[in-house]
């Protein structure tokens, strides 16, 4: 068996700010190996100790082509926490941690699983799960932004919760896409262009107002996507790879085919690039 060491770069025990909050993803590849250890009972496996205090949340996601992993996530103590069913070639868990100390997260394969895997992994910090109750606009943003580092993996689910996603103050509506990890808030959606540019141009002024230096600005007029037109503002994190990014759009559907309630949309999109 393996064993390597999960470094966390999270500052978690320095007193809470909610303008600043921690969450991180990263990405590892592996492989099952004869070199593995084997038990009858358990099955040939790889070992990832991962340091965590308690109230952390965390998401795995282990992938593989060549067999289907099941993952495992034991206590401090050895006890297991959480497992998955071993069922398809993708084997995920998300859970938040009762106690601090060195966890283990096992990924496990039988007696006849070889061969590579991506293992993707998601911590958040205690104050980073939920957003602070009437938190101003740049809060609310800054707290977006933190989980677009782990493709909003740790955003808390509508679905289990019945509540709508965290929305950008006077948003509409807000959604994750599933297929890029990209979060959407919905501002406006009418038939009155003026009304329309004026919100554009308020939510790009807006933003600016809460991002520092490290960020680049690029404004672009219309462009034609598909059988519509978008007019937008972007800010893009001054980084060198899997950079993060805001878009404040304008959606001009007026000539498009497809069926749709009004003319424009106006929409902030946030995400990492892959």
């Amino acid at each position: 068996m393996n064993i390597f060491l999960i470094v966390i770069s999270l500052m978690f025990y320095v007193s809470v700010n909610y303008a600043q909050f921690e969450v991180e993803f990263n990405e590892t590849k592996g492989a099952l190996t004869k070199g593995d250890k084997y038990k009858a009972e358990f099955g040939r496996y790889d070992g990832y100790q991962v340091p965590l205090y308690a109230g952390e949340s965390v998401n795995f996601v282990v992938y593989s082509e060549k067999f289907n992993p099941r993952i495992a996530f034991v206590s401090p103590k050895g006890n297991v926490y959480k497992q998955s069913d071993g069922k398809g070639n993708i084997a995920s868990i998300i859970t938040t941690v009762p106690e601090e100390g060195e966890w283990v997260l096992y990924v496990v394969g039988d007696a006849e699983s070889f061969g590579e895997y991506t293992f993707q992994y998601a911590f958040a910090s205690a104050n980073s799960l939920q957003l602070p109750p009437e938190s101003d606009y740049c809060t609310t943003l800054n707290f977006l932004l933190a989980h677009s580092k782990a493709y909003f993996l740790l955003l808390e689910n509508p679905a289990d919760s019945q509540q709508s996603y965290i929305k950008l103050n006077d948003a509409k509506d807000a959604f994750v896409d599933d297929s890029d990890g990209s979060y959407t808030a919905v501002f406006l959606e009418t038939d009155n262009l003026k009304e329309a540019e004026r919100i554009h141009k308020k939510l790009a002024e807006d933003i600016a107002k809460c991002l520092d230096k490290n960020w680049n600005t690029k404004a672009d007029n219309w462009q034609k996507y598909d059988d519509y037109k978008v007019k937008s503002v972007s800010y893009t994190e001054k980084v060198k790879t899997k950079e993060r990014f805001i878009k404040v759009l304008l959606l001009d559907l007026k000539g498009s085919k497809q069926k749709f309630l009004n003319d424009y949309v106006v929409q902030v999109v946030i995400n990492r690039n892959q």
